[in-house]
């Protein structure tokens, strides 16, 4: 289960997280301020930091087939366990107007 932190606080754009899965459908994080694709509304995109600095791209955000399982689309895995900074990008669809 993913902390959903966009459901407290839809403006929040950033946070910290850790890895809790990578597979072939993406990255599964404790937590997220990415709002998965649902609605007609598209998922987030933005960027995940690593610790040693590197960025890994996500181009979507969808839901997954657990409650509250959010799986982050990226340009490659990452290591389960591995702690991340998550940025979402400034123009999302889904924050409240």
């Amino acid at each position: 289960m993913t902390e959903l932190l966009f459901r407290d606080d839809g403006y929040l754009r950033s946070c910290s997280a850790r890895v809790t899965q990578a597979d072939g459908r993406g990255i599964r994080l404790d937590r997220t301020v990415f709002y998965p694709m649902g609605g007609g509304q598209p998922g987030d995109a933005g960027t995940l930091r690593l610790s040693s600095g590197q960025s890994i791209t996500i181009v979507d955000t969808v839901k997954g087939s657990l409650p509250d399982e959010v799986i982050h689309v990226g340009d490659h895995l990452i290591a389960m366990g591995e702690p991340v900074g998550l940025r979402r990008l400034e123009d999302s669809a889904t924050e409240p107007a």
